[in-house]
């Protein structure tokens, strides 16, 4: 009896799941674009998605006073976050790589100096 119970709630979570994640296979940005828009009144960072097999087009959403809008990435507001966001990118990669050589060489110092 127990393992019937929970091979149905197997099989609930796993239909529970891929119900959720159909969500996110469609483009979000189907009903056009914002126009001009206050840079003051943008919350958070802007969510970039980049083209897939589900939606082909690249897609800046910006949250406005507590709403999702959709920012054309060919606008010049559209222009800038791009820019902003392979800026960052970036730079994390350089922390990251300058802090694993860092690491790597005075690990190699340390096992140079023991021998």
């Amino acid at each position: 009896m127990k393992s019937a119970v929970i091979a149905f709630l197997t099989c609930l979570l796993v239909l529970y799941v891929q119900g959720k994640s159909d969500t996110t296979k469609k483009c979000k940005c189907l009903n056009g674009y914002v126009g001009r828009i206050n840079t003051k009144v943008i919350k958070g960072m802007p969510d970039i998605r980049q083209p897939n097999v589900f939606c082909l087009k690249t897609e800046i959403i910006i949250t406005v006073a507590d709403q999702e809008k959709c920012v054309n990435p060919a606008s010049p507001l559209g222009k800038i976050i791009l820019q902003n966001m392979q800026k960052k990118n970036e730079a994390v990669s350089m922390t990251t790589t300058t802090s694993q050589t860092n690491t790597q060489s005075s690990t190699s110092q340390h096992t140079t100096s023991t021998m």
